[in-house]
């Protein structure tokens, strides 16, 4: 009587235990068995890679800046928008330039003029040239007629005086007009200067005008936007700054005596944020390492369809040989509150949750770092009605 009281005081303390920790008696031994299909877990040769840190980079970032002094007129776009190529972002005052502009086409127009009347001039100095050239030759064959009459005794002294005089008039007459004419052409060559002057002074002038308005030299996003209407600007004051919209890159550094696993060409695993590593491609690597962290600076192009954010951590696997590892696929997880598992079968074929810490390896497997061992079968996809301690049949 004793020992049968004290083998139900037993019982009823164990029940009182189990009730204390949250547990529930077993009750699946004489459940239907849930229908399963399980894998043998096994080591895999995998890349070894080393991880090297880095940070999500847009491939192109524009900077705009002013290149006037002035202020601020308008900004038309906010940070995040997305802007075409050669739209207008933001407005400069333009006062000063459309007065320079104003100027110059004024100096254009007043020497057109002054051109135009020296056009006229040297016609008229040309045609008063060649009328003294005409009279100038005449006056000469006069002179040499004469000059043969009174060699003739048939002229007298004072008539070949008299032709003498009249030729070297025309010859005065004739210098004086061709220097008029030169004259004349110089100064058709002078206004030319100050008209070519004058362009180059009003496309000046219109490239200052062209400051004034601040277009996307190419398509992107707006990241940021340091200046407002009214803010006072000079030469190099920034404006607005863009981010290409085509697949970014990752820059990273490895230590200078890892090196030499880096080449231009390789493909490389990059994983951004929660991102499942995704595959990529050095494209350019710094042939020289930073004095200062004795580092080599490289950089990674990701796949046109990536989501990783610029400016986002990113680690980069870069591949250094091969490594055994035990790989599972994505199906086999079970993740509960805080708790990531899986399914293992056990010798009495009931599935047994399994604490696992996993790591991200592709889209479609993960690699168990701890919690099972490689010959373990575990359920490929465990269904709801899966859980720990459930009888399973495993089927082909």
């Amino acid at each position: 009587m004793h020992t049968r009281s004290l083998a139900l005081t037993a019982m009823f303390a164990a029940l009182i235990l189990t009730t204390a920790c949250g547990e529930k008696p077993a009750v699946h031994s004489t459940a239907t068995p849930v229908q399963a299909r399980a894998i043998t877990a096994n080591m895999e040769p995998v890349p070894s890679e080393l991880e090297v840190p880095g940070s999500v980079q847009p491939r192109d970032r524009i900077v705009l800046s002013s290149q006037i002094n002035g202020f601020v007129r308008s900004v038309l776009v906010q940070p995040g928008d997305v802007v075409a190529a050669g739209k207008v972002l933001a407005t400069l005052d333009a006062r000063d330039a459309d007065s320079q502009k104003a100027a110059a086409q004024a100096g254009i127009t007043e020497a057109q003029q002054a051109l135009a009347e020296a056009r006229q001039g040297e016609q008229i100095a040309v045609s008063q040239r060649d009328a003294a050239r005409a009279n100038a030759r005449l006056a000469e064959g006069t002179f040499d007629r004469y000059k043969k009459l009174y060699e003739s005794h048939s002229a007298t002294p004072q008539e070949l005086d008299e032709v003498r005089a009249r030729r070297d008039a025309a010859a005065a007459e004739l210098a004086a007009r061709e220097t008029a004419a030169a004259a004349a052409n110089s100064r058709i060559a002078q206004i030319e200067a100050r008209i070519t002057q004058a362009n180059a002074g009003l496309q000046r002038a219109e490239v200052l005008v062209g400051w004034t308005v601040i277009k996307a030299p190419a398509r992107g996003r707006v990241v940021e936007r340091p200046v407002d209407p009214g803010s006072a600007i000079f030469p190099g004051t920034p404006i607005l700054i863009l981010e290409s919209l085509t697949a970014p890159q990752v820059v990273a550094d490895i230590p200078s005596t890892q090196a030499d696993w880096i080449k231009a060409g390789l493909e490389v695993r990059v994983s951004a944020g929660s991102e499942t590593p995704v595959r990529g491609r050095v494209t350019e690597l710094v042939p020289l390492s930073s004095p200062g962290t004795h580092t080599v600076r490289f950089k990674v192009d990701l796949p046109a369809n990536s989501a990783a954010r610029s400016g986002s951590f990113a680690r980069v696997l870069i591949p250094t040989g091969e490594r055994q590892t035990l790989l599972l696929p994505r199906s086999a997880i079970r993740e509960s509150g805080q708790l990531t598992g899986v399914f293992v079968v056990d010798s009495g074929s009931k599935a047994r949750f399994r604490l696992v810490k996993i790591a991200p390896f592709d889209s479609a497997r993960v690699e168990v770092l701890a919690g099972i061992e490689p010959g373990e079968r575990v359920i490929a996809e465990p269904a709801v009605q899966i859980e720990d301690g459930v009888p399973v049949e495993i089927r082909s």
